[in-house]
């Protein structure tokens, strides 16, 4: 059912968006289109991010390394990443769209506010997005969403160490059989990772390269490596939090059971769809404070 709707709803709001893009790059500011930006731009991202997109993006980027390392010695290893590329693939341009439309949906609200155009300053200071406000609320978002994924990062990394956390012993006696543990390890890995390039947002390690790293060490991050792969990650976290807890409803998500005996299975992703929003206001607060001046509207705060 929902296959046959999505054929049609979706040429349908592609018209309507281009329509309505067309307007806000136009249009020298009006509110009532703002409004309407903003309205398509949270129905889209809506439609996207909780109903077509799911984990496979999210389980691809954590699979992968581990995948990589099994094909050393199992090249059939890499069959399966290449049978989904396709759903991925045009998911991947579902995410595209919608991050687009942040953007147009933004471009609206600034001309409508009489804002920079290209930056979002205001010559009067008011609002959220100075570099002086992003410093005070930059910092409580960015922990939160770096203590999310390192949750996940607990449970999975006591799974791989032999301990039965938050699920009964002879799962995790059947994950060990499998070959599971392994799996679990490396999705271990990187949630971790997440959590301390997340952390990185707000050190000074996050904006510049430490001295010990060879080459580029002391030199300047480039603000846009740090806020594209955050904004990703915020993107592909939110659908694959819906999936989860749409499973822990059901009380199942495929072959690992979710009860209350192996609650920890999916209990740590159930913060996800937060995980999404909180990492995005941490890339957001991050660009802020990093920005630099504005060379259309002379703005440098």
């Amino acid at each position: 059912m929902w296959g046959d709707i999505l054929t049609y709803l979706l040429p349908s709001l592609a018209v309507v968006g281009a329509v309505l893009a067309a307007a806000v790059h136009t249009s020298r500011g009006r509110r009532p289109l703002a409004a309407a930006a903003i309205s398509f731009a949270a129905a889209y991202a809506a439609l996207v991010l909780l109903v077509i997109v799911d984990s496979k993006i999210l389980a691809l980027a954590g699979y992968i390394p581990f995948v990589i390392f099994k094909a050393i010695f199992d090249p059939a290893a890499l069959q399966g990443l290449q049978a989904g590329w396709p759903v991925v693939g045009h998911q991947l341009v579902l995410l595209l769209g919608t991050g687009l439309w942040v953007l147009t949906a933004a471009a609206a609200v600034r001309k409508a506010a009489g804002a920079c155009i290209r930056c979002g300053r205001r010559h009067d200071g008011v609002g959220w997005f100075s570099a002086a406000k992003a410093w005070r609320w930059g910092t409580p978002v960015t922990i939160a969403a770096a203590v999310i994924p390192a949750l996940y990062a607990i449970f999975r990394f006591a799974w791989a160490a032999g301990i039965p956390l938050g699920i009964e012993q002879k799962f995790l006696d059947s994950l060990h059989q499998s070959g599971g543990n392994y799996a679990a390890l490396g999705l271990a890995s990187m949630a971790a990772l997440g959590t301390v390039l997340t952390f990185g947002l707000n050190q000074q390690w996050g904006a510049v390269f430490p001295r010990w790293v060879p080459a580029i060490g002391g030199r300047s991050v480039p603000v846009m490596l740090a806020v594209i792969p955050a904004c990703f990650v915020a993107l592909i976290v939110v659908p694959a939090g819906a999936e989860m807890v749409s499973a822990a409803a059901a009380g199942m998500t495929g072959a690992i059971p979710f009860d209350w005996n192996n609650w920890g299975t999916l209990a740590p992703a159930l913060l996800w769809p937060a995980w999404g929003p909180l990492l995005a206001a941490a890339a957001l607060a991050y660009y802020l404070k990093r920005r630099g001046g504005c060379a259309r509207c002379g703005l440098n705060s």
